[in-house]
């Protein structure tokens, strides 16, 4: 199915309103009463851990793109639902677009109080591809979303103002800070991987002219891939690994989405498109995962980790 551009402009309102709602929720809702359950998923415990908060987050959300659902045969995936049916029997593989949601990324940070998650839906179309993004962060009740100009251009809005982290004006900054940050997930840090990566990216700061390299751990994905766009120079890298994990499609769908509006850099570890839509797997373990704040040291990187 091809989206007009009104169309489009009315499914992101309507993501961007799921996303407020469940996030307000979360806004809300005291932490000292909540409860914790594990589920079967991926290696990690991150991917391991829901809340009855994750639960009645996806119920907010699925009610409010519900409309969209049978109006427009759009499928839905949701990490909370998503083993429902059998992985390749899932609508997703059959329908022209699917919504891809995760009603709190980084619960491991919501449980322990911090401020490292997020609500993400993403409009996906069924060859990986996503569409339109919003994203919404409780902790500080930012809320990223897009729209669409008469040329079917999308825009990146954060907090209705337009968002343009690369833009020549946020640019200045560059010229003041001399460190690269590096944001990573927790598990990655007592990870046997992990002092080759670091050696390999101190390696390369001499090439782009800094001096530091900055870790930064703690968050949820969603977090991290936003806060990589607000903290230039700075990465977010997961190396591919043999065990289900990694982060999976609701993790990247809606922060790629925003960062190819805004001309930064999201790919696997190999340069190419994230498989947003994979038959086999809901999980991005094979290929890893790499977002950059800008175009140029996406390419940098991947030469210095090839």
């Amino acid at each position: 199915m091809h989206f007009s551009i009104t169309q489009l402009n009315q499914l992101s309102s309507i993501a961007l309103k799921a996303a407020t709602l469940a996030g307000q929720y979360i806004k809300q809702f005291d932490r000292s009463q909540l409860k914790t359950n594990f589920k079967v998923s991926g290696s990690s415990l991150s991917s391991q851990v829901v809340t009855e908060v994750d639960l009645h987050c996806q119920g907010i959300i699925i009610e409010q793109l519900q409309v969209s659902c049978e109006h427009y045969d759009i499928a839905l995936l949701s990490e909370e639902n998503c083993t429902e049916v059998l992985i390749d029997q899932h609508p997703r593989l059959r329908k022209s677009h699917f919504w891809c949601i995760d009603p709190l990324d980084g619960t491991l940070p919501f449980i322990e109080g911090t401020d490292g998650y997020a609500v993400s839906i993403a409009l996906v179309d069924k060859s990986g591809t996503p569409i339109l993004a919003a994203i919404y962060l409780p902790a500080t009740s930012d809320a990223y979303h897009m729209k669409f100009d008469t040329h079917g251009k999308p825009h990146v809005y954060k907090n209705a103002a337009v968002f343009s982290p690369n833009s020549n004006v946020e640019n200045k900054k560059l010229k003041q800070t001399r460190d690269l940050s590096f944001y990573c997930d927790r598990s990655f840090l007592t990870s046997k991987q992990y002092p080759a990566l670091i050696q390999q990216l101190t390696a390369l700061l001499p090439t782009i002219g800094l001096t530091a390299l900055k870790v930064i751990s703690g968050n949820g994905a969603v977090v991290n891939a936003l806060l990589v766009l607000e903290n230039a120079p700075a990465c977010y890298i997961k190396i591919p690994k043999h065990q289900q994990g990694g982060g999976a499609l609701w993790d990247f769908s809606a922060t790629t989405c925003i960062s190819q509006a805004v001309n930064a850099w999201a790919s696997d570890i190999h340069g190419l498109p994230l498989q947003l839509n994979q038959h086999d797997s809901y999980y991005m373990n094979k290929k890893g995962v790499m977002f950059a704040s800008d175009r140029q040291l996406g390419e940098i990187l991947l030469t210095a980790l090839a």
